[in-house]
């Protein structure tokens, strides 16, 4: 499950971030502000990850080729039987 989350000025956080900072429990004063500081603020969401071919694959993590693919090609070429046969 994952959280939702918003893109505020090109910056994604989780949808739960308060409008403003000075609402964050973080928040020290106006003239120390942040405890955390911009980068390293709680509310701030992980770059989405990408999915990888190898999810889900029963071959595990290939090394040097793809052993889905390998084997996709052996089957398919076994499978195919000639017109004229």
């Amino acid at each position: 499950m994952e959280k939702e989350t918003i893109v505020i000025d090109g910056v994604r956080y989780y949808a739960d971030r308060p409008t403003s900072c000075r609402g964050c429990f973080f928040w020290k004063n106006r003239k120390a502000g942040c405890s955390l500081k911009k980068e390293n603020c709680y509310y701030l969401a992980e770059s989405p990850k990408k999915k990888s071919p190898c999810n889900g694959c029963c071959y595990g993590p290939c090394v040097s080729f793809c052993m889905k693919k390998c084997m996709n090609e052996v089957f398919k070429t076994k499978m195919e039987v000639p017109v004229n046969a």
